[in-house]
């Protein structure tokens, strides 16, 4: 898994939705949402996935935004924030994973 940031390849999001349940995203919030966006409606033929826009505070990225499948994870779900921190993490750290 990696953070995308909004030059990216949409359909490696995508991709990370279908797989993962969950799509981080890091920059400036205005190119940020429209990344996110995007990648909600590349989504829509997906009758199975239910994406929804959050954000959360991180310790090494300061912020991320992301895009979860709601189908997989709950809003507000400690599993959830664990994912976004965990990419936080690693992310920053340079770990492959």
């Amino acid at each position: 898994m990696k953070i995308f940031a909004p030059l990216d390849n949409i359909d490696d999001a995508i991709d990370a939705i279908l797989t993962h349940g969950i799509a981080a995203i890091e920059g400036e919030k205005a190119p940020v949402i429209a990344y996110a966006v995007r990648l909600m409606q590349c989504l829509e033929p997906y009758r199975d996935v239910a994406p929804i826009i959050s954000y959360q505070n991180v310790p090494n990225n300061g912020y991320l935004y992301y895009v979860f499948d709601s189908n997989r994870y709950a809003t507000g779900d400690e599993e959830l924030k664990q994912a976004v921190f965990n990419l936080d993490t690693i992310c920053f750290n340079g770990i492959p994973s």
